[in-house]
């Protein structure tokens, strides 16, 4: 035996140790991945989309919870149940044909369609009621098993078009839009107003040029009997506003209320009704007193007189 067939053969640690290992590509494991059936939570916790699980026949196996909020229908009620009755007439005959196109092709399914919900209805312009409708956009793609080409089964998602990002950036341009054009009508009005007051201004201007055409005329003389410029033609109205504007205090008693003010020693309306009233009584007694006293020597003296 020769003493080359003797020695060991080449073992992949010696060639391992010769050539260096190029590093294992590690593939990265996110924090919801580490919880316990986070494939379930996921799929759960999905409320803008409804998950669809679909036989060949477009039938329902299996129906995500997030139908109930979106359409009012409750999982178990769309089991074993057509998804193509669930859409409106007009959409199922071009959804049937794109379904059997992409399980036939093994395409991706891109469709649009409206969705019935359960609890809502509106009423038609012929006075008949039909369930309310919800615009979906539906995707899905059908699987095989990968060593035959048996079908298994269609995964499929349908949410509302458009969806919240898009109705929200539709929302958004609309309002711009409308904040431009109401701006422009600002705009328009603003200058309309500014013609309108260069116009009044100049309507003003010549009125006033027309009023003193004949010479500086500031009054004007009706005769005699007529009204002059200086006339202080005094209403009802001026005249309780004059009252009212007048502060009388009653000399004896000091009121300054009054219905009436009346004339007193020291003048007119410096005593109350009550006080001029007493005081006119004293000087109306005072007064006949003086008169009968002069009276008497009157006739005192005319009996003294000798013819």
């Amino acid at each position: 035996m020769s003493s080359s067939s003797s020695l060991p053969p080449a073992t992949p640690q010696a060639d391992s140790a010769a050539t260096p290992l190029s590093p294992v590509k590690e593939i990265p494991v996110f924090e919801f991945t580490k919880r316990k059936r986070w494939a379930d939570l996921l799929v759960t916790e999905l409320n803008d989309n409804i998950i669809f699980v679909l036989s060949e026949a477009c039938h329902v196996w299996y129906c995500g919870s997030a139908v109930t909020d979106l359409l009012g229908w409750r999982d178990d009620e769309l089991v074993d149940g057509d998804l193509i009755d669930l859409m409106n007439v007009d959409d199922r005959e071009n959804f049937r044909a794109a379904f059997t196109e992409s399980v036939r092709s093994r395409t991706e399914l891109l469709a649009y369609a409206r969705l019935q919900c359960k609890n809502e209805f509106y009423v038609a312009s012929d006075y008949t009621s039909a369930p309310r409708e919800v615009l979906f956009e539906l995707r899905g793609r059908p699987h095989f098993l990968p060593d035959s080409d048996a079908f298994q089964c269609y995964f499929a998602m349908a949410q509302p078009y458009p969806s919240r990002n898009t109705a929200m950036l539709n929302t958004f341009l609309e309002l711009k839009m409308e904040n431009e054009r109401l701006q422009q009508r600002v705009a328009q009005l603003r200058a309309q107003s500014q013609a309108l007051d260069s116009a009044s201004d100049g309507f003003f201007a010549s009125s006033d040029n027309f009023g003193v055409a004949d010479g500086a005329r500031t009054g004007f003389d009706m005769g005699a009997g007529g009204l002059g410029p200086d006339v202080d033609d005094d209403g009802p109205r001026k005249k309780a506003k004059r009252l009212a504007a007048e502060q009388h205090v009653c000399v004896t008693c000091g009121r300054t209320d009054s219905p009436e003010w009346r004339k007193g020693p020291m003048g007119p309306k410096t005593l109350c009704n009550a006080c001029g009233l007493r005081w006119a009584k004293k000087a109306r007694k005072t007064g006949d007193n003086e008169g009968e006293g002069g009276g008497d020597a009157a006739q005192a003296g005319g009996s003294s007189i000798i013819f």
